[in-house]
């Protein structure tokens, strides 16, 4: 492995953390808006990662009782994107202003719950991936994040910019899901062709978390009191 590997593989679990500790440092500054729950979601995103990686590597750890289940800890992060996606859904649909697109966030967070609903008929939720469902949320997620960067243009809020925490969420969501997305839908299409993985595929995926979570990080640092309207 060399040493870009070496960084990449050891960092973003850390990252996690920090942003955990962070959320939880600021606490007070947002406690009483809908980014209260960020310190619990930051904590289970922390959490089921290290439990992910035990699954993976410990032989004589595993969630189920078959041995053809063993190394299988794909269901904890089906589980996981959901609860994700739902949650910033509800934040975008708090903050966003203009009411059509409040309208669009509630109507697209029922199809994608649908689409969570259907997506196991076609994929096991516990062995594999929910591709449908995780491609339909980070593409919401990605209109979601730059509906808000178009409201923030009004002049009367470009000098807060920096320091509002929506907006770097918004914008490791939005870095993250533009370039992770592709990298998904390529893999899919691979595991259903049986075609091997460009080898620098993982590197980029990492890069891209590392990104995301390095934006929620400064938005912690920078934040001010976020208002609840």
């Amino acid at each position: 492995m060399d040493f870009l590997n070496v960084i990449l593989e050891n960092s973003f679990v850390p990252l996690y953390g920090i942003a955990a500790l962070l959320s939880l440092y600021r606490y007070r500054k947002y406690f009483n808006t809908p980014l209260k729950y960020l310190p619990i979601l930051f904590a289970y995103t922390f959490f089921n990662e290290l439990l992910g990686i035990i699954i993976l590597k410990n032989e004589h750890f595993s969630l189920f009782a078959g041995k053809q289940y063993s190394y299988y800890n794909m269901v904890i992060y089906n589980i996981y994107s959901i609860i994700f996606y739902l949650y910033f859904f509800y934040v975008f649909r708090f903050y966003i202003e203009n009411r059509k697109i409040k309208k669009i966030i509630g109507y697209g967070s029922i199809l994608f719950l649908g689409v969570a609903f259907i997506n196991p008929f076609f994929y096991d939720f516990i062995k594999e991936a929910q591709t449908y469902t995780y491609v339909f949320g980070g593409l919401m997620l990605i209109c979601c994040s730059f509906s808000y960067f178009v409201q923030l243009r009004d002049p009367a809020r470009v000098f807060s910019i920096n320091k509002d925490l929506l907006f770097w969420l918004s914008l490791g969501l939005f870095t993250f899901y533009m370039g992770y997305l592709p990298i998904k839908v390529h893999r899919y299409f691979n595991a259903i062709n049986g075609l091997s993985e460009y080898i620098h595929l993982r590197k980029i995926h990492l890069t891209l978390i590392i990104i995301m979570y390095s934006c929620f990080i400064i938005g912690f640092i920078r934040m001010r009191r976020r208002l609840t309207t």
